[in-house]
């Protein structure tokens, strides 16, 4: 193993349009590339196979239907395991993570166990939000701060770097969210862990094209997640 190894996860359904430029950025980083589609009916699966990188540093697992976001990061995480990498990527396929901030976090993946693309640090930010985006972002991001008893600024979002034995140390697979919930379930496990944890600011921006897969059962889902967190936090 040359402990450099890295591979980009991008679970995804329905990101035609964008596919193709998001494959080229990523490959250009020296990173592989995973893509997780749930059968997506724009054709986003055939996109990856028809890529000159596939099957060498660009692979794929394509679901029968839409499973989640979660099974589709544990998924991913087993399968990448299996093939020795390194270090783990979560970045979605939209654009809304920048290659530029994914080339930072490259630079300084050897020196903590998790790295945080975060937008509320200082020099990280969003790009592209309404006011009410940024208030409900904002807000859902103290809550799961006092619900975890965390010192973490950005806990919702997608955008991060594990290490291999980081990955296996918090035992992802035994997390019980399926939707945006998993990533703070994760983020939870890493700090219960002890795990060396670093923020880089980042600057999200809103897709251009597609559309957002944030709605109100999501978010309502994130607000049960941590009202649970809470309370097991608390248990004692």
């Amino acid at each position: 193993m040359n402990n450099n190894k890295v591979l980009v996860i991008s679970p995804t359904y329905n990101e035609a349009e964008n596919m193709s430029s998001f494959i080229k950025g990523v490959i250009e980083t020296g990173c592989d590339l995973l893509i997780v589609d749930d059968n997506s009916p724009d054709g986003t699966s055939k996109i990856v196979t028809s890529s000159n990188y596939f099957e060498k540093s660009l692979f794929l697992i394509l679901r029968e239907k839409k499973l989640g976001y979660g099974t589709a990061y544990i998924e991913a995480f087993n399968w990448g395991l299996n093939k020795d990498y390194d270090y783990f990527v979560q970045m979605d396929a939209d654009f809304s993570h920048r290659m530029e901030d994914l080339k930072k976090m490259l630079l300084i993946k050897k020196d903590f166990d998790l790295l945080i693309g975060s937008r509320y640090v200082e020099g990280g930010g969003s790009s592209g939000w309404g006011y009410h985006r940024k208030i409900l972002s904002k807000y859902a991001n103290k809550l799961a701060k006092f619900s975890t008893k965390s010192h973490i600024n950005d806990m919702t979002t997608g955008f991060r770097l594990y290490k291999r034995n980081s990955l296996i140390e918090i035992d992802y697979q035994s997390s019980d969210y399926n939707g945006y919930s998993f990533l703070v379930d994760l983020l939870s496990k890493s700090i219960k862990a002890d795990l060396k944890i670093h923020e880089v600011p980042i600057l999200f921006v809103e897709r251009e094209s597609g559309k957002s897969k944030m709605n109100f059962p999501i978010i309502l889902e994130g607000v049960k997640t941590l009202i649970k967190l809470y309370f097991q936090t608390n248990r004692k």
